[in-house]
């Protein structure tokens, strides 16, 4: 059963790795998307242009009063959100403290990109490494033989108690293990490979 769960681990590794190695595309340019077409060219990490406008002259360019009717001004509800994702909104508070006038906080983005980015290459790569290490380990190795040969005979060594505490210990680190990959590498091996259908099931499941 632990060999199975092994082979498995790899594989799902390698696929991963290899996936990503094809993935060329930047994700740096996270923020800015005022589109569909933008938000599902992110979904694909693709490059996506920071579609920022100056809003600091946004009255000056609303349209003139007709009557009591008119503009909101020169700035769009998409103008006005991405300057709250990106914290140039003129926000105040009846507190007066500056944490409180920070409606959008997107300190996890750095999390993200770093997630996306260094850790799914050259964590993959090291994950991928050190399994290719173990295996070559137990091909020149091999198994320890017993010197005498078995004689028929069993004893018990470990305790009902132990083995149930070795167990849970080790179904976990399988579980954690197949999951994190899963986080790490659904959306370059796992969504391409089985679709998204079958991610969002293992994602929910997981």
């Amino acid at each position: 059963m632990t060999r199975i769960f092994t082979i498995l681990f790899l594989l799902a590794t390698l696929l991963g790795v290899s996936a990503y190695a094809q993935e060329t595309s930047d994700r740096e340019a996270t923020g800015g998307a005022q589109t569909l077409e933008d938000i599902l060219a992110r979904q694909k990490g693709e490059d996506v242009p920071d579609r920022r406008r100056d809003l600091s002259n946004a009255e000056a360019q609303a349209a003139a009063m007709a009557g009591q009717l008119g503009t909101l001004g020169g700035a769009s509800d998409a103008d006005l959100w991405t300057a709250l994702r990106y914290g140039d909104a003129n926000v105040t508070v009846s507190t007066g403290k500056a944490e409180d006038a920070v409606l959008v906080q997107d300190g996890g983005m750095r999390w993200y990109q770093f997630r996306a980015g260094p850790l799914r290459e050259y964590g993959g790569y090291l994950l991928a490494g050190m399994l290719v290490l173990l295996a070559l380990f137990y091909l020149l190795r091999g198994k320890i033989r017993i010197e005498g040969g078995r004689s028929g005979e069993t004893i018990l060594r470990f305790k009902f108690i132990e083995r149930s505490a070795h167990w849970l210990l080790a179904g976990s680190f399988i579980l954690l293990g197949i999951t994190g990959l899963v986080t790490l590498f659904g959306r370059v091996a796992f969504i391409p490979l089985f679709g998204h259908e079958a991610f969002s099931t293992v994602a929910i499941a997981s």
